[in-house]
Parts: C-alpha cells; sequence; structure tokens
C-alpha cells in the first residue's frame, strides 16, 4: 500500500471507565480498531462516516495529538519513510507544520484571542520559514489576499472576534499554506459556517491543493463535499474502516452495505424517490463490543458469523477495497442502484 501517508493496522484504546463497550482487556476498550488506508500524493482523500466513528481520533493519532488516556497498542502510521507512531516529541515537533499541518473543526478556538490574525499568520513564517517580523508580516498579508480576504492589510491588524466564521476559517488555511506541508488534514472545516460559506471554504481547499501540490486528509460527513472535491474516499464506522475507493467507483457500486446506507440517506434531486427510512441504533447500544464487524447490530445482511468475526479488508475491484463476509460468500446484493 503506497502512498504519502499510509496507515496500517492503527489500534488505538482508551480506560474503560464510563464505556458501556462489551469486552475488556485489561480495563481497556479498544477505539480504533486496526484501520488502515493511504493518502496519495497530489491528491484530496475523503475520510467520512458519521460521528463517532473514529476521524478526528485517527488524525491526532497522526498528529502525535492523542490524549493522555490513550494508547496506542499496534500498528504504523508511514509518511515519508517515517513511522510517526515510533517518534519521539522532538522528532513530531520538527514534522508538525513544516510537513504536516492541520486545520481543526472549531476555528475560533484554534486562533489566539489575543493577537491580532496578521500577527498570527506571519509567526508562522517567522518559525517555518525563519523570516525577519517585517518580511513575515508582509507575507501574512499577501497569503491573506491570496485567500480572498478582502482589505487583507485592514484585516490582518483585527483580532479573531472582529471577523466572521468564514474569516477565521480563511486565516487558518492561510496559516497551513504558509508551512508550506506535504499534507494537510482538514478535520471538518466548515463547522458552523452557513452553506454559501462552506462551498467556499471547500474551493479555496481545493485551489490550494492545486497550487502547492499538498496531499489533503479532509475529514467531513458531507458525501456531497466528498463527491465535488476528492480523489478517494475512506469510510469508517465504529473505529473500523468499512470501505476504500476512488470516489467514481465507490458511488457507482458501494460494495459494503454502510457504504450504501450512508449513499441512501442523500437526498437525490435528479430523480423523484420516497426517502427510505435508514435503521438507528438504540441511543444505549454501544457497537465497539462487537468482536466482529461493527456494524452488525445495525446491517440488515447480517450474518451469524458478522458478530464474531471480523472480515479482513480485501480488494474486490482495481483499487476498491472493502471488509464484508457477504463479499467473502460471493453474495454481492446492492441496496441502491444508479
Amino acid at each position: 500500500m503506497s502512498g504519502l501517508l499510509r496507515i496500517e493496522d492503527l489500534s488505538v484504546t482508551f480506560p474503560s471507565a464510563g464505556l458501556r463497550a462489551g469486552p475488556v482487556r485489561d480495563g481497556r476498550v479498544t477505539i480504533l480498531d486496526q484501520v488502515s488506508f493511504k493518502v496519495g500524493r497530489n491528491e484530496i482523500t475523503g475520510l467520512v462516516g458519521e460521528s463517532g466513528s473514529g476521524k478526528t481520533l485517527t488524525s491526532l493519532a497522526v498528529m502525535g495529538f492523542l490524549p493522555p488516556s490513550a494508547q496506542v497498542t499496534g500498528g504504523h502510521v508511514w509518511f515519508q519513510g517515517m513511522d510517526l507512531l515510533r517518534l519521539d516529541a522532538s522528532g513530531l515537533q520538527r514534522i508538525r507544520g513544516r510537513q504536516i499541518a492541520m486545520i481543526f473543526q472549531s476555528t475560533r478556538s484554534a486562533l489566539n484571542p489575543l493577537m491580532r490574525v496578521g500577527d498570527q499568520v506571519a509567526r508562522a513564517y517567522q518559525i517555518q520559514r525563519g523570516l525577519n517580523p517585517a518580511e513575515a508580516y508582509q507575507q501574512a498579508v499577501e497569503i491573506l489576499g491570496r485567500m480572498d480576504i478582502p482589505q487583507a492589510g485592514r484585516r490582518a491588524r483585527a483580532y479573531p472576534h472582529q471577523l466572521s466564521g468564514g474569516m477565521c476559517q480563511r486565516v487558518l488555511v492561510a496559516m497551513m499554506v504558509a508551512c508550506e506541508p506535504a499534507l494537510l488534514i482538514a478535520d471538518e472545516p466548515t463547522t458552523g459556517l452557513d452553506v454559501t460559506i462552506q462551498a467556499q471554504i471547500f474551493e479555496l481547499i481545493k485551489d490550494v491543493q492545486e497550487a502547492t501540490g499538498a496531499s489533503i486528509l479532509l475529514i467531513t460527513h458531507d458525501l456531497g463535499v466528498v463527491a465535488e472535491t476528492c480523489q478517494r474516499v475512506v469510510v469508517m464506522y465504529a473505529g473500523q474502516v468499512m470501505e476504500t475507493a476512488p470516489v467514481e467507483s465507490l458511488f457507482a457500486r458501494p460494495f459494503h452495505p454502510y457504504t450504501q446506507r450512508l449513499l441512501q440517506s442523500v437526498l437525490r434531486v435528479d430523480r423523484a424517490v420516497e426517502i427510505p427510512q435508514v435503521d438507528m441504533i438504540p441511543s444505549d447500544e454501544v457497537t465497539y463490543g462487537v468482536l466482529g464487524c461493527r456494524f452488525a447490530p445495525r446491517c440488515s445482511l447480517v450474518l451469524p458469523r458478522c458478530w464474531e468475526e471480523r472480515p479482513l479488508i480485501r480488494e474486490w475491484e482495481p483499487d476498491h477495497r472493502a471488509a464484508c463476509w457477504r463479499l467473502e460468500i460471493g453474495d454481492q446484493r446492492l441496496e441502491i442502484g444508479d
């Protein structure tokens, strides 16, 4: 499995206290369960799944930002020949910003409320490129203008609370571009923004990728954004990877029942059909405790072995992988059509 970023069998556990999650080993519960996928060079990969699927936790593991209670129990995170999980704090610090940068969900909390935004962008130029303060500030104003921020010079003198959410998100993108990373992780970068601004931010991210050649891991729950923005998609559920494929292949023929459910949930305006009812998990049921496929409690095609044996993710079409016992026995029934 080649790529700029390769995650192989990544497993992360948390203490079981307060978690109703089924089997517990040594007082801990496995949240990320052998997660494997890649982000290719010069491409945008979408990481999708509902809340609690492990998308953000995976990105935090890549960055070395896991909370103290988390423990990596297996796997590798390969980036440009280095296993990030084996680096010490100083080694990770040299990678962050310079080679891997991240845009977090909460825009305003990611900016220092006591610093003008121009100074914050300029600081990235100072730290990452070694520019003096005057040169760094000039570069900051220029990059803010390239991010379609009107009157960039005046906006650079503003504090975060004086800017809209969309403007703050553009400032964060500018800070990431200033670092010139090879990989940019964007974790739900349009949370809390209206639809029009969301579209502008995603278009900006595409423009940045095309201009810089950076690879982008875009974490989102919006399949419409994935279809418009990404070249590859990874589908996660409850800490397990269900399916990975090029975007066109996944939308044309989704293999895993969970992927099919996700696509069913997207309202199609090009046809008049009844919106399907998607089964829901009872609020008190936690699927992390399932030994096999964690989608088993919701799956309409569930087999007895799905509860006890986890299927390996395998390639069923060129570069299209899925983990499902139905595929193993040759039953490739799809619940949705073109």
